[in-house]
């Protein structure tokens, strides 16, 4: 008689396989955060005077208000800086467009010699909605 399954990895697909073992991790985190609160309370009655001598008697809850001032000093400063930049950089080149003149388009000719293909190759791959690539030794491209 053969096993079930669950018996037989071998038996299941890689798919199932997979399946499981990612289900059984999501079901395995799913229990971690249901016994977070209970992990919680023991960590904290194991470590309570502990807690209490940080927070309270260094000032470490003075400290925990502090965090929150320096990270907004730090943003506030940092946002300064770039608005200062910008500001800097609209009013130098406020007046100096240099991007006015566009590029002159390439012609199929150029795109030919530059990637050592026939011309009217290049014409029928302009033309073609989809085109399959493959490419040579050399790494020149051709058709796919």
């Amino acid at each position: 008689m053969r096993p079930p399954i669950i018996e037989n990895p071998k038996g299941a697909t890689r798919l199932q396989r997979y399946s499981q073992g990612v289900l059984t991790g999501v079901f395995w985190v799913f229990l971690g955060l249901l016994l977070r609160p209970l992990l919680t309370l023991g960590a904290w009655l194991v470590g309570g005077h502990l807690a209490f001598l940080a927070m309270f008697r260094l000032d470490g809850l003075g400290s925990l208000f502090r965090v929150p001032l320096v990270y907004f000093l730090v943003v506030a400063l940092i946002g300064t800086v770039l608005i200062g930049w910008s500001t800097y950089n609209l009013l130098r080149f406020r007046h100096n467009e240099r991007r006015t003149r566009q590029p002159d388009p390439l012609t199929s000719a150029q795109l030919a010699g530059f990637f050592g293909v026939d011309e009217a190759l290049v014409r029928r791959w302009q033309g073609s909605r989809r085109i399959v690539m493959g490419h040579d030794e050399q790494g020149r491209p051709g058709e796919g």
